[in-house]
């Protein structure tokens, strides 16, 4: 092929994939679509340059030039400070998994015990088992399958055994509030010095519109997180804490242990998605969990078992079906796919079942879907599971994905 001819392939499969994607249903529960806004603020030009700084000082850069970047940057931060009510706050991770990283290697020392939930990202278990062979001991918080939650009394007993230094929470099926405050308080019995990391890369987006849980004010030390699933800004990760001595420790980590160019073109976007929290991300928030719900029902309706049931679902973006009796999740996620309904497999307690899937509809509720449209999506996913033909169901799932148009909860 010619240049020109290679510019054409790959300009049809960019306008392939646009055009395919409008036909679908997305329920992958860490995707999120940024509105216009946001996506004009994301500025190339800013990916061009350079804004090096060390420690938590953002005007003591590096490389020259970044007179006006440093004042977007801490602009951004500004922002971020008053949506959270926060003191500290770090943009320089990339994805939420640096962040916790960062903050885990930051926090801990050699020889160190953490103690980190099982289907969470376990970012001392992943420094240890990394090629690094950082001297940190993971150990998996015990895990309430039943109640997709945390095991309350027996990590107590874990925490009270092992006086860790490090309690790494949040997950990625995250359905409902874990318990900060009690943890917090058995580790500061245990170990004063220690520090708990929430993680709330799911359910950040959630926060800022006030319908999950106050991480700080129910003891966290840290909030590391990524900025693109409910929040539904550009991707990316953050690092917030209260604590000066926290933010400095880790700002040491960050740079020039594992970041230097931070992606400065994402900042005005990011600021620009706080802006519309701010603006609003009670009515937002409180749509993504009405959603949830009526979808977790819907399903329950029409006989898919669900994770958490008897406690309404999930208090989240989150669902779980359970499809034991219908195959192996990643073969369902498979045939969904093929009928264009994106989802991926979950993994599943024991005591749960063997085989579960995961739905988030944060997406589709950015575009416009209301409870009222749950049966017609539970009426899709259902056809899938059921061993109906892509051919059926395709045709069915575009007409549903087509309510959805128009972006909502934005600043226009």
């Amino acid at each position: 092929m010619n240049p020109n001819e290679k510019i054409e392939k790959l300009t049809s499969l960019l306008n392939k994939h646009h055009e395919y994607r409008e036909t679908c249903l997305n329920l992958i529960a860490s995707e999120n679509t940024p509105s216009p806004l946001v996506e004009e603020l994301f500025d190339e030009r800013l990916a061009r340059r350079y804004g090096n700084y060390a420690g938590i000082e953002l005007y003591q850069r590096n490389y020259k030039g970044n007179r006006y970047i440093a004042e977007i940057e801490a602009f951004t931060q500004e922002l971020a400070k008053e949506l959270f009510n926060v003191s500290h706050v770090d943009f320089r991770p990339l994805s939420g998994n640096i962040a916790g990283i960062a903050a885990t290697f930051a926090l801990a020392e050699p020889g160190d015990i953490a103690l980190e939930v099982h289907n969470g990202h376990r970012y001392a278990h992943k420094l240890a088992s990394s090629p690094l062979k950082v001297d940190l001991q993971s150990i998996p918080i015990p895990w309430d399958g039943l109640r997709s939650n945390i095991d309350l009394p027996a990590t107590i007993e874990q925490i009270e055994q092992h006086k860790p230094k490090i309690v790494n929470i949040g997950s990625g099926v995250f359905l409902f509030p874990q318990p900060v405050s009690e943890l917090k308080n058995a580790m500061r019995q245990a170990n004063p010095d220690s520090y708990l990391i929430y993680d709330a890369a799911h359910v950040i987006g959630l926060i800022a519109g006030g319908r999950f849980q106050s991480p700080f004010e129910e003891g966290a030390d840290v909030i590391i997180s990524s900025t693109h699933k409910t929040l539904a800004g550009p991707q990316g990760g953050m690092i917030l804490t209260n604590d000066k001595s926290i933010a400095e420790r880790i700002g040491k980590t960050l740079y020039p242990l594992l970041m230097s160019n931070h992606h400065l073109s994402r900042l005005p976007a990011l600021a620009g998605t706080f802006v519309e929290w701010m603006a609003c991300g009670a009515a937002h928030a409180d749509a993504i969990v009405a959603n949830a719900k009526a979808l977790g029902q819907a399903l329950a309706d029409r006989d898919v078992q669900m994770l958490g049931a008897e406690l309404g679902f999930t208090e989240s973006h989150t669902l779980i079906p359970i499809v034991d009796v219908f195959g192996d999740g990643g073969e369902l996620a498979n045939q969904l796919e093929a009928c264009h309904i994106i989802a991926g497999a979950a993994g599943l307690s024991p005591e749960v079942g063997t085989s579960g899937l995961r739905f988030g509809v944060q997406e589709v509720t950015r575009w416009g879907m209301t409870p009222e449209d749950a049966p017609d999506i539970a009426d899709c996913v259902v056809a899938v599971l059921s061993g109906e033909s892509p051919d059926t169901v395709k045709p069915k799932v575009a007409r549903v994905a087509q309510r959805f148009r128009t972006i909502q909860f934005t600043v226009k």
